[in-house]
């Protein structure tokens, strides 16, 4: 890697420290944890707020939620755009829910974005995400690099290698927005079979070590499927914690009320009842990561 490639996020001498910034009072650093749990695809107000509803009892105060839904067939569903802004704004606010992190695929989005969060009184806080079939396109990287009202969330593109996606990150810095986390979610190859993609979370600790950026994984889109292991862990529940014991800081993951009817990748989400156990495992490998830290700094040598 070289340094002129990546003069913002990566690591250089005199500047090693994490990217932290904070966002509607959730601060997002290579220190923090952070559940990220939603619809894959907004459908119906109903699930919305249902989500919410249980986002809420569990105390959490991020949340996927997905309006516009780029898909490989033309004919699959795209998502519900801008017509279900307005309520999926106004119910997080209502349920506490400060941070959505939210897809965008072109530029009008966060315009759209933008207007349905002042319909809405600024009721929350919006995450742009760029999915992983437009990490490498340049343009829209270099709008939302552009704004500094959203933080933005970047996954790694999965045909390409880390190194180009680690310089997708770098445009959207290049362009003024430093706000920005680093998503792993799987690479596409029948080298993954049975789960929908190769699991990348390997890669944690290699991200944050070339860069400065904090490192989400999406378990739900690596594996892509709703399967038990012989010792009743799913394994999506196995690969969030693959990541997190790597050292990730956050975990982006499918809910839904009624898994079998949603609209996308319907195979994949967790139920509303699966999600406290999610969380409570969560934590658990979150705490065996910080141990093992522990550890490593008790065995550094003294300084001097």
């Amino acid at each position: 890697m070289s340094k002129n490639e990546f003069r913002i996020l990566g690591r250089h001498e005199g500047n090693q420290d994490s990217i932290r910034f904070t966002y509607r009072g959730v601060a997002f650093d290579q220190d923090c944890f952070h559940v990220v749990a939603g619809l894959n695809a907004v459908d119906t107000r109903e699930y919305v707020e249902q989500t919410f509803r249980a986002l809420q009892a569990a105390g959490q105060l991020c949340a996927r939620m997905g309006a516009y839904k780029p898909r490989t067939s033309p004919y699959s569903f795209q998502g519900y755009g801008k017509q279900c802004l307005p309520y999926v704004f106004e119910l997080a606010g209502k349920y506490g829910v400060r941070v959505i992190s939210m897809e965008v695929t072109r530029d009008e989005h966060v315009d759209e974005i933008r207007a349905a969060l002042r319909q809405t009184g600024d009721a929350t806080g919006v995450m742009l995400q760029i999915g992983t079939r437009n990490t490498q396109n340049f343009e829209l990287l270099k709008t939302v690099g552009s704004q500094r009202d959203f933080p933005i969330m970047l996954k790694r593109g999965f045909g390409i290698t880390l190194h180009e996606s680690l310089l997708a990150a770098e445009y959207i810095a290049s362009a003024g927005n430093r706000d920005i986390v680093f998503c792993l979610r799987g690479m596409k190859t029948n080298f993954g079979d049975p789960h929908r993609n190769l699991v990348d979370f390997a890669h944690v600790p290699v991200v944050k070590r070339l860069t400065r950026m904090p490192v989400c994984v999406d378990p739900s889109h690596s594996v892509g499927l709703r399967a038990n292991a012989p010792d009743g862990l799913q394994d999506i529940f196995h690969v969030a914690a693959q990541g997190i014991v790597a050292g990730a800081n956050l975990v982006l993951t499918d809910i839904h009320p009624e898994p079998r009817k949603a609209l996308v990748d319907a195979g994949q989400a967790l139920t509303l009842e699966e999600l406290p156990g999610f969380l409570e495992d969560c934590a658990i490998a979150r705490e065996a990561y910080e141990k093992r830290r522990a550890r490593a700094a008790a065995m550094q040598p003294p300084a001097g």
